[in-house]
């Protein structure tokens, strides 16, 4: 079954949202197709799609640390609306995807190309198979991470892509990042790639929303909610592996000449006041890319889909406009 088009969208206000994500959910579970990939080194990926009526293109989500899949139904909802099928799958160590150890909770990854090889198999064997359509790409934090080292690759089988507070590079307050990135190195080394990296912290379900970043107390409740009652969803600290990687990703992802390779059009939706990613470093990739254009987004936090009112309008309403011009 197709999702069919309303007559007029319109973003969920605060009071909407409690029922009103209920309703999408109910709507996108009549007409959902979900499965399980193969990736390159055989471990199972979960994915889910919507097909949506005479449909002009197809956006692939890439969610971002401790994300997954039902996290974007609202900005898939509004995706659809517009004409566009939506496809999302859950990164490994996410969702409902694989683990890599024995810990149900912990992120890990041997290299960040590792999320690159998934998401392309799952644009070549899942996406494309399905109904070949214009690429576009939604993508936030770690995700836009995973989606600026794929175009690097891959440019042209993307149409356009919108970086949502892309992790280029964490903040990392506590001591310099030489040092940080030094510290991780040795106890990787140390304590083994796998190991839980002891400053990271388990989930909590009693957490406190913190407003300065959390700006919906809807959404974020119900984030909470689907977290709290599916423990796949609980992924939370982070091993030494990633934690490497992610203090590394950003040598990769600023090379001169690997992104003079993507000529993809990128909006790069860039949060005011981001306490978890560095602007800087988002601000040196779009000078570096000619294709890519950077808008800070006023008040924004790095959850910008859990946005006050007016993050949440700019933030879907650049997206959804970009998409369509």
């Amino acid at each position: 079954m197709r999702f069919v088009t309303q007559s007029e969208l319109s973003i969920l206000t605060e009071e909407e949202f409690p029922t009103g994500i209920k309703r999408i959910e109910e709507q996108l579970s009549r007409r959902q197709h979900t499965g399980f990939f193969d990736s390159f080194d055989g471990q199972k990926l979960y994915y889910e799609y919507f097909l949506t009526e005479n449909a002009r293109g197809s956006v692939v989500i890439v969610h971002g640390l401790s994300e997954f899949t039902k996290k974007f139904y609202e900005i898939s909802y509004y995706f659809l609306d517009r004409g566009f099928h939506v496809f999302l799958f859950d990164q490994r160590c996410h969702g409902l995807s694989c683990r890599l150890t024995d810990e149900r909770d912990l992120l890990h990854v041997d290299k960040f190309e590792h999320y690159v090889a998934d998401l392309s198999l799952f644009i070549d064997n899942i996406v494309l198979k399905t109904e070949e359509k214009p690429l576009y790409i939604y993508s936030h934090s770690m995700g836009g991470a995973v989606s600026a080292l794929y175009l690097m690759k891959n440019s042209r089988k993307i149409t356009k892509a919108v970086f949502s507070a892309p992790m280029f590079e964490p903040i990392v307050t506590v001591v310099p990042m030489p040092i940080a990135r030094e510290g991780v190195r040795l106890g990787r080394l140390l304590c083994g790639s796998k190991a839980k990296f002891p400053m990271s912290k388990e989930f909590n379900p009693a957490i406190k929303r913190n407003s300065e970043v959390d700006q919906s107390p809807a959404r974020f409740e119900h984030n909470m909610n689907l977290r709290r009652n599916q423990p796949n969803y609980q992924s939370t600290p982070m091993s030494f592996g990633w934690t490497f990687e992610a203090l590394t990703v950003k040598r990769k992802i600023l090379k001169r000449k690997k992104v003079a390779r993507i000529t993809t059009p990128i909006l790069l939706l860039s949060a005011e006041k981001d306490q978890t990613v560095s602007n800087k470093a988002q601000a040196l990739f779009a000078d570096r890319c000619a294709a890519c254009e950077m808008i800070t987004v006023k008040n924004g936090t790095h959850s910008m889909l859990c946005g006050n009112p007016d993050v949440l309008r700019e933030h879907i309403g650049r997206t959804l406009a970009f998409f369509e011009n």
